[in-house]
């Protein structure tokens, strides 16, 4: 899920706020806004295995550096 932590941090950073939000989009599940809590909230399964693939397990909480520099790179690479 996505964190109060993780928003403030990228707060902090206007210039990857539209960046954020695309990356948020990404990770929402498909129809989203038929579902309870009617919000683009990722997938926990969904999470855990990005989080997974990032640190070597799930149980991790995101590392607010590591969130910017994702942000950063996400928004140079191109789509």
């Amino acid at each position: 899920m996505i964190s109060f932590n993780a928003v403030r941090v990228v707060a902090r950073h206007p210039t990857l706020w539209m960046t954020a939000l695309g990356s948020a989009a990404a990770l929402a599940p498909r129809r989203w806004w038929m579902r309870w809590p009617f919000l683009p909230i990722p997938d926990p399964d969904v999470v855990s295995w990005r989080v997974t693939t990032a640190y070597g397990h799930g149980e991790m909480a995101l590392v607010p550096e590591d969130l910017i520099l994702y942000l950063r790179w996400r928004r140079k690479a191109p789509l």
